[in-house]
């Protein structure tokens, strides 16, 4: 059990116990340069690193306090600390963070240290790649390394890390390290929900229908075998039913209609109970944005007149929200939806967005040549679907 024993230490923790706001002016550099390892390798390593980020531009020291944090970040045990810190770092805006990746790095390749914390680093590293690319091959590093790792708990954590870095920094091998963690008995379930969603990135990624139909079928087949590996698997039920209906509505298929009734109780079961895991916030959307499948889809089945590019511009738009994650940029926190939407997608979203339009109640203020003329345009520029 650790135990404050200086008097900074133990201002520092007064001050949490009483829940009061920690002051930079309290807590002057001198002081905590001389206390830095001590504080970097304790409980309060995640307050350490907010007070000297908070007086960044005016230390004396600026390169003692980076080896200082960069300590805390090897070496640090404790992992509410650790994940503090982490997040300090991601919110402080630099436009360098390489010195820390590299602390975090080699943390993730450290064996001595548990793989909590190890996984900790991973996402840290990706944290920081989202932030700025050119690092990363840092994160990719230390997903591949906790790959190799005896560790099944460890594994299943790396599953979202793998698709974000697909989704969002186009990592080109994220599929065939999502298939080998499917061998992992107790991740299974998880590698293959994630390669669900992962194959409708590929989707919305596609330059031409055959392959964006492609593309959506092993999607569905995904969440279906992840479904089939647990006993409660709401989301990949849900995932299942969304792309197996776009597959079809683009092979105008219109013989098959999603289950609607399972669609809602699985997308209000993950609504309520499938909250992310402490730290992992960023990871996961706002949880009521997946109730919007449910009257996305709810059309299908009893309108006798279904236009597949409007419920795929719709689709493109729900999927951006709902696989987004969170970026501190430019001093604030902002959700990032999935890169590389292709044109073809781009194009269909521009489409449907204008026939929803047109069938709308806008369209009242268009003459009839108006209306007629912009018809005339939108079916020049859409893609049939069906005709591959």
């Amino acid at each position: 059990m650790w135990i404050a024993a200086s008097p900074l230490q133990k201002r520092l923790v007064a001050a949490l116990e009483d829940d009061t706001e920690i002051k930079a002016t309290d807590f002057p550099e001198a002081e905590l340069i001389a206390e830095g390892e001590i504080l970097a390798a304790s409980p309060l390593l995640g307050e350490f690193v907010e007070l000297l980020l908070e007086q960044w531009r005016d230390l004396d020291d600026q390169v003692a306090a980076t080896r200082l944090i960069c300590f805390g970040l090897k070496k640090n045990t404790f992992r509410d600390a650790f994940i503090h810190a982490i997040d300090a770092l991601t919110e402080s805006g630099f436009d360098d963070l390489s010195s820390f990746a590299k602390a975090l790095d080699s943390r993730a390749s450290d064996d001595e240290s548990s793989l909590h914390i190890r996984l900790e680093a991973v996402n840290g590293l990706t944290q920081f790649a989202l932030q700025l690319p050119r690092l990363t091959p840092y994160a990719v590093t230390g997903v591949l390394r906790l790959l190799d790792v005896d560790d099944d708990w460890a594994k299943a954590k790396l599953c979202r890390i793998a698709s974000i870095l697909h989704d969002q920094l186009a990592w080109p091998d994220a599929i065939d390290s999502l298939k080998t963690l499917t061998r992992c008995e107790a991740c299974a379930t998880e590698a293959r929900q994630e390669l669900g969603f992962v194959e409708m990135a590929n989707a919305f990624r596609s330059g031409d229908l055959t392959s964006m139909t492609s593309c959506f079928a092993r999607s569905a087949t995904w969440f279906d075998e992840s479904a089939s590996l647990a006993e409660d698997a709401p989301r990949a039920r849900m995932y299942a039913t969304i792309a197996s209906a776009l597959a079809n509505t683009l092979t105008s298929d219109t013989t098959r209609f999603p289950d609607i009734r399972s669609l809602n109780e699985n997308a209000q079961w993950v609504a309520c109970y499938c909250a992310p895991r402490v730290g992992a916030a960023w990871l996961a959307p706002p949880p009521e944005a997946e109730l919007e499948w449910i009257p996305l889809l709810a059309p299908i089945g009893s309108s006798p007149v279904l236009d597949p590019i409007s419920l795929l511009a719709s689709a493109l738009q729900l999927f951006e929200k709902v696989r987004s994650v969170r970026v501190f940029v430019n001093g604030q926190w902002e959700y990032r939806a999935p890169s590389g939407i292709s044109k073809l997608a781009e194009q269909g979203r521009f489409v449907g967005t204008m026939r929803t339009w047109l069938r709308g109640s806008a369209t009242t203020v268009m003459t009839a040549e108006g209306r007629a003329r912009l018809e005339s345009n939108i079916a020049l520029t859409g893609v049939s679907p069906g005709k591959h």
